[in-house]
């Protein structure tokens, strides 16, 4: 990378521009041009659906199909952006950091959409969340050890992203699907809770997962890793109904009163001018300089998984939303989605 000493005019990555041609309207069609023709050399039918999308100013195209076509082309514009300013090692950087929270997304849609699902409310009051809470722990702590290194809510949902991957594999072979051969990954989860079955047995792990074994109707190395999964769906409808986890999992999108924003609390019922915050979204600060540190990366993550959500149920207008809102997140979040190329 070359810059110039006197105008601080450095050569972007992509060869025959420098960053002064950002502000020229002439160079910035070029550049466009070039990331269209970087598109169409990996994807043709992906840079076609564009082409025709940027000639109509996306006008007549459904919404669905309007979103796809964007969300198809970050990650090739969240590339062409990294090299342009020579940030494509940080790129991966960020790019790993993201995948690694994926499973937390992955066991969110377990728990809302299958997990609080299975059980009446008067199924759930039946529930002992603390013995379900232990088991789940033995569980983790014996046969899936290594996701220790992560927070509680990360090393349960990468258990759990395990556990139905398998099934899902043993599922697809149970319908006697010719085309479907075990992997090593399925072979390796089922040996890791037959083996923790046999040393817990005498656990609470071994008194709930011999429980479950009695209540599934598949046998073999399905039922296997179904009893285990009941664990999991037994103890996350039971948190889930509780609250005792503040999880990004767990969240909800809750409605929104827009006279009224801000929930406020006042605290001398005589005197109404006096008012505060709740005291749970409070943050301390020094003095009037900007100290907050706000929301951490799972913090974004889950408002951007939430504009992805909304988008595939079309309750958001995209050519509005999109542009002001998630168009700066898709960048991050694409980076977490698999890339079909013509390479």
């Amino acid at each position: 990378m070359q810059v110039s000493a006197e105008t601080h005019d450095m050569e972007l990555g992509i060869e025959g521009f420098r960053y002064s041609d950002l502000f020229d309207a002439v160079k910035l069609r070029e550049l466009a041009e070039r990331f269209y023709a970087d598109v169409e050399k990996h994807e043709p039918l992906l840079h076609d659906a564009l082409s025709k999308y940027i000639a109509a100013r996306g006008e007549g195209f459904e919404r669905r199909v309007e979103s796809k076509i964007l969300t198809d082309a970050a990650p090739y514009l969240s590339d062409f952006i990294a090299r342009l300013f020579h940030i494509t090692a940080e790129g991966r950087d960020l790019e790993n950091s993201i995948k690694v929270q994926n499973p937390v997304w992955k066991y969110k849609f377990f728990v809302q959409r299958r997990a609080v699902k299975k059980f009446k409310p008067e199924q759930l009051a039946e529930l002992h969340e603390g013995k379900l809470w232990l088991a789940l722990t033995q569980l983790r702590n014996t046969a899936f050890d290594e996701t220790l290194v992560r927070d509680e809510e990360l090393s349960i949902a990468e258990m759990t992203c395990r556990l139905l991957e398998a099934e899902e594999m043993l599922a697809k072979a149970d319908v006697g699907d010719p085309a479907i051969e075990i992997d090593a990954a399925t072979h390796d989860t089922i040996t890791r809770v037959t083996a923790a079955y046999e040393k817990l047995k005498d656990s609470e792990f071994g008194t709930q997962f011999s429980e479950f074994v009695l209540t599934e109707d598949e046998t073999g190395d399905l039922l296997t890793i179904r009893s285990a999964l009941k664990i999991v769906e037994a103890w996350s409808a039971a948190a889930f109904a509780s609250k005792s986890k503040k999880w990004h999992s767990f969240k909800v999108p809750h409605g929104l009163d827009y006279q009224n924003l801000v929930h406020l609390i006042h605290p001398e019922p005589e005197l109404h001018n006096i008012m505060r915050g709740s005291e749970d979204i409070l943050r301390k600060r020094d003095g009037f300089k900007l100290t907050d540190d706000r929301g951490t990366m799972r913090d974004a993550l889950y408002e951007i998984d939430y504009c992805m959500i909304c988008h595939e149920r079309e309750r958001m207008r995209v050519g509005q939303a999109f542009t002001k809102r998630t168009a700066q997140c898709i960048a991050i979040r694409s980076a977490s989605k698999p890339r079909v190329s013509a390479r």
